[in-house]
C-alpha cells in the first residue's frame, strides 16, 4: 500500500487532469480517485487495502463496497454545503431573535408612572376686606401694636359684640383691655377703630362718643378708608384695561 505523501501526490495529479478534461468538454473517470480514496481511508483507519493484483473475484467483490464507499464520500460532500448552509441560517436566526429580545425592551412603551396624587388644597386664607385694612391702618398710624391682622380682626368684632349688649364706650374700652394686650389708651383706640369700621350703627346708642380716642380714630379711620376706596378703583380700572387686551385671561 502506499503511503500517505504518495496518495496526496496522486490525488492532486489527478485532480488537475480531470480539471484539463473538463475544461477540453470531456468526462473523467473516478475510478482511480474511489481507489486513492479508499486508500487514504485506510491510511487513516489503520487498515490495509488489497493489492491490485489480487485475484478478479476479489476485485469484483471490492468493487461494490468502493462504489457504496464512494457514494457515501458523494453523500457527505454533498451534504457538506447543506450542512453549513443550515449552521448559518441558524446563527442569524439566532442573531435576529437576540437583536429582537435586545431591542423589545425599548420599544415597548415604558409603563406609565401612576399620576401624582393632587395635592389637598389649602384652605384660602381669610379674606380682608376694606374695612379691615382701614382698621389696621388706623391702629398703625396711632402707634398701637398690631400682633397679627386676624389677632386685631377677632378683636374688633368682640367689641362689636359687646356693645350690642351694653351700650357704653367706657365698659366696651375695660373689655377690651382685660381680653388683650393693649392698654387703657390702645384699648381706646381699637375700641373707637371696630366701631368705626364694624359696627356704625352703635354711635347711635353709646351715650359717651365724645372723647378725644373716638374722635381722632373717627379721622383717621375716615382719611385713610377714603384712600383705600381710591386704590380700589385704580385696580378696577387696571384689571378692565387687562380684560380687553387680546389673549389676556
Amino acid at each position: 500500500m502506499r503511503d500517505r505523501e504518495t496518495i496526496d501526490a496522486e490525488l492532486r495529479r489527478i485532480a488537475l487532469a480531470r480539471r484539463s478534461i473538463h475544461r477540453q468538454g470531456g468526462q473523467p473517470s473516478s475510478r482511480e480517485v474511489d481507489e486513492l480514496l479508499d486508500e487514504l481511508l485506510a491510511h487513516s483507519a489503520g487498515q490495509a487495502v488489497p493489492d491490485q493484483a489480487a485475484s478478479q473475484e476479489t476485485a469484483a467483490a471490492a468493487t461494490p463496497r468502493r462504489h457504496g464507499g464512494a457514494l457515501h464520500r458523494a453523500g457527505l460532500l454533498a451534504a457538506l454545503p447543506l450542512s453549513l448552509i443550515a449552521v448559518a441560517a441558524a446563527a442569524v436566526m439566532i442573531f435576529f431573535v437576540h437583536q429582537r429580545d435586545s431591542t423589545a425592551p425599548a420599544t415597548e412603551p415604558a409603563p406609565s408612572a401612576a399620576p401624582p396624587k393632587a395635592a389637598a388644597p389649602k384652605p384660602p386664607a381669610p379674606r380682608i376686606e376694606m374695612a379691615d385694612m382701614a382698621f389696621i391702618a388706623a391702629l398703625k398710624h396711632e402707634g398701637v401694636p398690631v400682633p397679627s391682622q386676624d389677632y386685631v380682626m377677632k378683636q374688633g368684632h368682640a367689641v362689636c359684640d359687646f356693645l350690642a349688649q351694653q351700650h357704653n364706650f367706657a365698659d366696651a374700652i375695660g373689655f377690651v383691655q382685660r381680653s388683650s394686650i393693649w392698654n387703657a389708651e390702645q384699648s381706646a383706640e381699637v375700641t373707637a377703630g371696630a366701631i368705626v369700621a364694624y359696627c356704625p350703627q352703635s354711635q347711635a346708642t353709646a351715650a359717651d362718643l365724645t372723647g378725644p380716642a373716638y374722635q381722632n380714630t373717627l379721622s383717621d379711620l375716615q382719611a385713610i378708608e377714603g384712600k383705600l376706596q381710591g386704590i380700589e378703583g385704580d385696580l378696577q380700572g387696571i384689571q378692565r384695561d387687562l380684560d380687553n387686551i387680546p389673549g389676556h385671561r
